[in-house]
C-alpha cells in the first residue's frame, strides 16, 4: 500500500505536468547547525515547489529518514507580511520522487503549495521518549476519530503538552494519510491523551503523528498553553502574550490545538492554524486560523516558542 499512496502522489505531480526541478535532486544541502534540536524557516519559492509539495533542503534534514519534522505556517517570518496562506492542513514526507530530503505537503494532495507560504521547521534528529511517531492502529483507535497516546509522560497528566505534525512515512516507510486538521484532547476516563480529528473523521488505521511532549525549556524552546479569550482575541487570531516573543518579530513558534486543556471544557477549532507577528500596535506574535475565520472563545492551542 505504501508503493501505491507514493506512486500516486508522484503521478499526480506529474499528471499535472510538472516536472521535477533539478535542483531539488542535485542542489548541495544548505548550511546549517545541526544540533539536537534545529529549528528554521522555509519558504516555498518556485525552485522548491511541486503542485502541493514544497521539498526541504536543509543540513539538519536531508538524508535522515528517521528525523522528527514539526511544522506550522508562518505568516510573517521576522514581522514582514508575506500575506500568502495555505489554508488546508498540511504534513511531512521524506523522499519523495527519490530526493533523499523531507518534503512538506498539503495533505489533500489537490491544492497546490502558493509560492511564498512560509513554515517553521523544528527537526529533533531523532526519536526519544519525548520525541516519537504515534501510529494509528486498530488497539488504539477504537474505531473513533482519534488515536490514543499511551506515554508515562502524559499517562494521568491533564496538564501536559504536546505538538504533533502528520507524518506520512516515518522511516521512509509504510506511508499512510489523513487529511484532517488534527488536534489533542484529554480522555479522563483512560487518562490519556488522544491525537484527533477536528473535523471527527474517522481516524484512518496506519497514520502516522509526530508528537513532541514537553512543558518546559528545552533546546532553546518553552512550551506554553495559548487561550483565546475577550482580551487577546483579535479577529481570526489570538494573541500570544508571552517573554520569549513579545517585541521579538524573530521568535520561531509552533502550534497544536488543545481541545481540553486540563482535562476540563472542550472547544473545537476544526481549520488549520498558522502563526504570525503583529509589529503593530501589539508587537506580539499569534495563532491564526489560515482561513480568515473568526478565532473561537476558548478555543486553546500548545504552542511551543523559540526566541530566535
Amino acid at each position: 500500500m505504501f508503493l501505491v499512496r507514493r506512486l500516486v502522489l508522484s503521478t499526480a505531480l506529474m499528471f499535472a505536468g510538472i516536472s521535477v526541478p533539478l535542483s531539488l535532486a542535485a542542489a548541495p544541502p544548505a548550511s546549517a547547525t545541526v544540533t539536537v534540536t534545529s529549528h528554521f524557516i522555509w519558504t516555498a519559492t518556485s525552485s522548491n515547489t511541486t503542485a502541493f509539495v514544497t521539498v526541504i533542503n536543509n543540513a539538519a534534514t536531508n538524508g535522515l529518514p528517521n528525523a522528527m519534522l514539526f511544522v506550522t505556517p508562518n505568516l510573517s517570518p521576522g514581522g514582514i507580511c508575506t500575506c500568502v496562506t495555505d489554508s488546508v492542513p498540511v504534513g511531512v514526507i521524506y523522499n519523495l520522487l527519490g530526493s533523499g530530503k523531507w518534503a512538506i505537503f498539503n495533505e489533500d494532495e489537490s491544492t497546490n503549495i502558493p509560492i511564498g507560504a512560509s513554515f517553521n521547521v523544528l527537526v529533533v534528529q531523532k526519536p526519544s521518549k519525548n520525541v516519537f511517531v504515534q501510529t494509528a492502529t486498530s488497539g488504539n483507535t477504537g474505531g473513533g476519530d482519534f488515536t490514543t497516546v499511551n506515554s508515562k509522560l502524559t499517562n494521568s497528566k491533564p496538564n501536559a503538552l504536546m505538538i504533533v505534525t502528520p507524518n506520512y512515512d516515518p522511516g521512509g516507510t509504510n506511508g499512510s494519510l489523513d487529511d484532517a486538521t488534527v488536534g489533542l484532547f484529554y480522555e479522563s476516563s483512560s487518562k490519556k491523551w488522544n491525537v484527533f480529528n477536528e473535523d471527527l473523521a474517522g481516524m484512518p488505521l496506519g497514520a502516522h503523528f509526530n508528537v513532541m511532549i514537553g512543558a518546559t525549556k528545552s533546546n532553546g524552546g518553552q512550551m506554553v498553553l495559548q487561550t483565546a479569550t475577550n482580551s487577546n482575541i483579535s479577529g481570526d487570531s489570538t494573541i500570544v502574550v508571552n517573554p520569549q516573543s513579545t517585541g521579538n518579530p524573530n521568535a520561531v513558534l509552533f502550534d497544536t490545538p488543545n481541545w481540553n486543556p486540563g482535562g476540563s471544557g472542550g472547544t473545537s477549532d476544526t481549520v488549520p492554524t498558522g502563526v504570525l507577528y503583529y509589529l503593530s500596535p501589539t508587537d506580539d506574535a499569534a495563532v491564526f486560523n489560515e482561513d480568515g475565520s473568526s478565532m473561537a472563545l476558548n478555543a486553546a492551542f500548545n504552542v511551543l516558542i523559540f526566541p530566535s
